[in-house]
């Protein structure tokens, strides 16, 4: 799941003398009124029914603007949830320049102590990307830096030789079209390249509001969008949903299934493929 967008809390004024004060104001006109806790509360009564789920991914923008404040709250919603989650942040989160102690380290018992991290069930190993930076008003595209590049390149590595199933999750979607320039990963390019040296079998990302299948630019990695968490939509693509994946080993590769479900429990989508790494692994 992604983009759950939790409403704020009271917040101090000073916190918007920045880009927040217009994100506020969009919050105000338009987004609380699309963006509802009790569709997100519903999705996640849905997926408590699943018990045969290993991990719950969120892939960021749980807060709205980045504040300590959220943070917190953050931080407490997150222990309530009937899994427990492993979190990456959006560009909501980090919106405007924050201390470290003040977010993302109140989020490491979900996430890491630094990006990339690697997350295991089973056979199956979840990486974590941060994309997320500030940007300037009117603009909220990502970057993975240099640094998490080469890390990326490292654990890659290591993880296809030991044969897991690895699943990349970052908020930004690493493909041109899927949104404009000011939102995009304007270093896809980079990215891309890693992968398609090294390999993965699977990257998840959130940003878009969208549920999409398509592949990483450059490559035939599956890339998979999700609409967020809270959007109250007609639409089938941006109605609020979650992603069910299961990953099982053949000989010639993973097994990926996908069911797309909706906040009332509707199946919406249901797709099957196999990656082209091969494995010899019990079932995640």
């Amino acid at each position: 799941m992604s983009d759950p967008h939790l409403p704020p809390p009271h917040i101090a004024w000073p916190s918007f003398l920045n880009k927040r004060l217009l994100s506020r104001i969009l919050w105000i006109s338009r987004r609380r009124h699309v963006l509802r806790p009790s569709v997100t509360a519903q999705l996640l009564d849905n997926i408590a029914t699943h018990k045969e789920l290993s991990a719950l991914l969120i892939s960021g923008d749980i807060t709205n603007f980045g504040t300590s404040e959220e943070y917190k709250q953050a931080a407490i919603w997150l222990k309530s949830l009937p899994l427990s989650p492993v979190v990456i942040p959006g560009n909501h989160d980090l919106m405007a320049p924050i201390a470290h102690d003040r977010s993302l380290a109140l989020w490491e018992p979900w996430s890491g102590k630094e990006f990339p991290f690697v997350r295991y069930f089973g056979k199956v190993a979840v990486i974590g990307l941060n994309s997320a930076l500030p940007t300037p008003p009117f603009t909220a595209y990502g970057r993975i830096d240099r640094k998490q590049l080469t890390k990326l390149a490292r654990l890659l590595a290591e993880l296809g030789e030991e044969r897991y199933c690895r699943v990349i999750m970052l908020h930004h979607p690493p493909r041109k079209g899927l949104l404009p320039y000011r939102k995009s990963l304007i270093n896809t390019p980079a990215f891309s390249r890693v992968l398609s040296t090294h390999g993965a079998e699977l990257v998840l990302h959130g940003h878009s509001h969208d549920a999409t299948v398509t592949t990483v630019e450059g490559t035939s990695i599956p890339l998979l969008g999700i609409s967020a968490a809270a959007m109250n939509s007609t639409s089938p693509e941006r109605r609020a949903s979650w992603n069910h994946l299961t990953f099982t080993p053949q000989d010639t590769g993973w097994q990926i299934e996908l069911m797309r479900k909706d906040h009332e429990g509707e199946t919406l989508s249901h797709l099957t493929w196999l990656s082209n790494t091969p494995v010899g692994q019990t079932a995640c």
